[in-house]
């Protein structure tokens, strides 16, 4: 038996994305899609980023009372940003269940990891690290400028046989990554429950899970028992800002702390929250309007 849903897609200037996601995700029980535009370059090649164009925010809502009310929920929301797009077309539960394989590609980052869907062939060049990863409910495929910048970053910054703190796992991505690149272990936390079970998966499915404890929760500073070598934190400006007094605890004398999920605007402000707990700015790398922040901490 086949279900019919309806696709919502909300086309987005870039500036409004996060906002909007918030907006979308808040209406769809199944997670949403977040979808740049991209030049696919081949099922094994990966694709190439058109900047400055649309970003379409994907949700499916059921084809129920419920759905209508939600759909409804939505174009109220919007109308605080005319400049969103809203459209929607009905699709059956058994089309989109390998459509959307053919945009999922080979991710390179600038550094040693690649990341791999799990139906596409891919032979690693030498050196090359390979994260088997599919997209999911949770936020990290390598898709997304943050995680990218923090995939190249991290191949300097993690040190054979150090401990790794992720913030915000997501998909377990950085996790994944950090453990490969040589951690002997990394604590993965994100406030999202489901977001924790599918780092575990993943974790799970790239065989680094004994080495990486995954918790759903809030980080507080009396959650840290010992101090961590690298600690690494792709979620918002103002959230970042407010885990300050955490970053301070968990981040040794002389430690390393990687931030994104920040655009370049916002990098003043988050740098010098971060300088007022004795983090000194080491480099800052920008792809698009997105920013990655490698701090270290006064030894």
């Amino acid at each position: 038996m086949t279900h019919l849903w309806f696709e919502i897609t909300a086309k987005t200037p870039p500036a409004l994305a996060d906002a909007v996601a918030d907006i979308v995700r808040g209406v769809s029980p199944g997670g949403i899609s977040i979808e740049e535009p991209v030049d696919i370059l081949g099922p094994e090649q990966g694709f190439r980023v058109r900047g400055g164009e649309p970003v379409l925010i994907r949700c499916y809502l059921p084809s129920s009372e419920l759905g209508a009310v939600l759909v409804e929920d939505l174009r109220r929301a919007m109308e605080a940003y005319p400049s969103v797009e809203l459209s929607a077309r009905p699709i059956y539960e058994q089309d989109w269940a390998v459509s959307w394989r053919e945009f999922f590609g080979v991710v390179e980052t600038g550094g040693r990891v690649v990341v791999v869907p799990s139906w596409v062939e891919h032979a690693p060049a030498d050196g090359q690290i390979v994260i088997r990863l599919d997209p999911g409910q949770a936020f990290g495929t390598g898709h997304h400028e943050t995680t990218r910048l923090c995939l190249a970053m991290l191949d300097g910054l993690v040190q054979p046989g150090a401990r790794v703190l992720d913030v915000g796992t997501g998909s377990g991505i950085l996790a994944i990554a950090a453990v490969k690149l040589g951690a002997a272990e990394v604590d993965a936390i994100d406030i999202d429950p489901v977001a924790a079970e599918v780092a575990a998966a993943n974790c799970a499915a790239n065989g680094v899970e004994a080495r990486v404890r995954v918790r759903a929760g809030r980080l507080e500073p009396g959650d840290i028992a010992a101090a961590y070598d690298l600690v690494v934190s792709n979620i918002s400006p103002d959230a970042n800002i407010g885990l300050v007094p955490v970053f301070e605890r968990a981040v040794r004398a002389g430690g390393d702390l990687l931030l994104s999920g920040v655009l370049e605007p916002d990098v003043p402000r988050v740098t010098a929250a971060c300088a007022a707990a004795g983090f000194a700015p080491a480099e800052t790398r920008l792809e698009r309007d997105w920013a990655a922040i490698h701090l270290r901490r006064a030894g």
